[in-house]
């Protein structure tokens, strides 16, 4: 039974952790001669420039900026891991960026993605990702690195870094951050498309999710279907969202997106403590079998069995266990799923993800 001390108790190890952790910096080398191993990341951010070359930190801003980033994977790199660049960075070793570039137009940022056609990803297919609260700039992007590279993406990444805080006790402040964010999201996607997009695939993770729903309701609110028609799935991972929330999300969708998948777990120590601080009410990513979710469509993945990924905290799990990760790796891209299964994915999902994996 989980209470008040208990969560109070982990609220206190979150915080004692998160002060004493390094935190992620991004490291920059200039290669002679080009990578074996890149991962190409294309950004949006509300997030403000920073000193340091390439980089922003976590304040807000109503401009968004676009940018391009190659990170070299090293070849001892371990599934699930991102191995953080030193203080001298090592290509051999270390994640690290080997080519940047901050575009001054959304219509450069268009071009590029078109010409890019980096491992074969076209522009036909972006995956967009929006990542969770008390991320740093450097630790979005090289998760989102990492995860393009162990599942083998086949749409072009795009990240979509909104600000935070970059501090675990600022949570209030991330969920006021979370609506700022919107319009920033919804301009990624109006560019995304009038680049040539023709099939969006959108994650988002934790809070992230929250901000991905709450975008998503307002263009449906508006009537604006430009962007919908090209949505192609979503996916939620670990969504630290309100069940009753989610669902006024949801009604507004028409229609809802199809595949739509949670990733959740009863084991997820942080939404734990969100559910506590938000009203002891579990938040949807702890949901692992709801009739309300099913009569909309959604496919609940339970990952409360996994137990493989990176940090005790069980919140990627989805995006750091080994195990998960091959899983994923079975599955075609999205919109191959849906025409194998005459628009239901729920039959190899539930296959896949048995807990006995």
């Amino acid at each position: 039974m989980i209470t008040i001390r208990n969560i109070t108790l982990l609220l206190s190890c979150i915080v004692a952790l998160a002060a004493c952790a390094a935190r992620g910096k991004m490291g920059i080398v200039t290669l002679d001669t080009p990578a074996l191993q890149t991962e190409r990341i294309f950004v949006a951010t509300t997030r403000q420039r920073s000193t340091a070359p390439y980089d922003f930190n976590g304040l807000r801003t109503t401009e968004l900026s676009y940018a391009r980033y190659d990170i070299s994977i090293p070849a001892t790199h371990e599934v699930g891991k991102i191995e953080w660049p030193k203080k001298a960075p090592d290509i051999a070793t270390d994640f690290v960026i080997t080519d940047a570039e901050i575009f001054e137009t959304p219509a450069a940022l268009r071009s590029t993605i078109k010409a890019s056609n980096h491992k074969g990803r076209t522009i036909d297919e972006a995956v967009v990702f929006i990542h969770g609260y008390n991320n740093n700039f450097a630790e979005s992007l090289y998760r989102f690195a990492q995860i393009s590279n162990d599942m083998d993406m086949r749409g072009t990444p795009v990240l979509y870094a909104w600000p935070t805080t970059e501090n675990s006790i600022e949570y209030i402040h991330d969920r006021d951050s979370v609506l700022f964010a919107r319009d920033g999201l919804q301009v990624l996607l109006e560019q995304l498309v009038h680049a040539g997009t023709k099939h969006l695939i959108l994650v988002g993770h934790s809070i992230g999710a929250n901000l991905l729903m709450e975008t998503l309701r307002q263009m449906a609110i508006s009537g604006d279907k430009s962007i919908s028609r090209f949505i192609d799935g979503v996916i939620l991972i670990s969504p630290d969202i309100n069940q009753t929330v989610f669902l006024t999300q949801l009604n507004h969708l028409d229609p809802v997106p199809k595949p739509f998948v949670v990733f959740a777990s009863d084991n997820d120590r942080a939404l734990k403590v969100m559910s506590f601080l938000t009203g002891k009410a579990p938040r949807l990513g702890q949901i692992t079998n709801s009739e309300a979710l099913d009569k909309h469509g959604i496919q609940v993945i339970n990952l409360s069995e996994f137990d493989d990924g990176d940090g005790f905290l069980n919140h990627t799990v989805a995006l750091t266990s080994p195990r998960v990760i091959a899983i994923v790796n079975k599955i075609p891209t999205t919109h191959e799923l849906i025409k194998q299964n005459n628009g239901n994915p729920e039959s190899i999902l539930q296959r896949l993800f048995k807990p006995t994996q």
